[in-house]
């Protein structure tokens, strides 16, 4: 059984590679086109996971469905999973692809909630301070949420700040109840 770890360490390697023959960029493209077509084409996965088909017909079925799309490097290290039987690792391509991309080119994903909009000079200032506290490049993702009736939610990557209005409010509540119970 595989997992997503394999899957990274895989890409990584697949990434360093492409980075020391200038070709970051096209194996970018590439695995965005692999992971649309693993995406969109459950029957294609379901062949290339079987058993009991033999490695040259998965490889014949790569060359086949990607043909020139894909550069040879691609093809190349499609052809290397098959060859070590770790085909299975192109069903995490969709998932882990992109944040071994974003590691390579240090960049972190950030996702904000708002009550209201940032937009202007507020969003470039606030997208400033995240990259001084992040100390990367930051995407960011923002999601209005009138739920939260004011401040802001922010995840950056397995931290999460929340200094939403409703969340004081509840944390108030908290102490609130605690000292009339003391």
């Amino acid at each position: 059984m595989l997992d997503k770890s394999n899957a990274i360490t895989f890409i990584g390697a697949l990434l360093e590679v492409a980075s020391k023959k200038g070709r970051f960029e096209q194996i970018e493209k590439d695995l965005e086109l692999v992971s649309d077509v693993i995406t969109r084409h459950a029957k294609l996965k379901t062949v290339l996971f079987h058993p009991s088909i033999t490695r040259d017909d998965k490889k014949h079925l790569i060359k086949k469905v990607l043909g020139e799309s894909v550069s040879e490097l691609m093809r190349n290290f499609l052809c290397m999973l098959v060859d070590r039987r770790k085909e299975e690792l192109l069903e995490f391509i969709p998932d882990v692809y992109k944040d071994v991309i974003y590691e390579k080119k240090d960049i972190v994903k950030a996702r904000v909630q708002t009550a209201f909009p940032l937009t202007g000079e507020r969003l470039s200032e606030f997208k400033k301070r995240l990259h001084n506290v992040a100390g990367k490049t930051v995407e960011l993702e923002i999601v209005h949420n009138p739920e939260i009736l004011g401040g802001m939610i922010i995840q950056v990557g397995n931290t999460m700040i929340d200094g939403s209005v409703v969340n004081r409010l509840k944390n108030l509540k908290t102490r609130l109840l605690s000292i009339q119970t003391a």
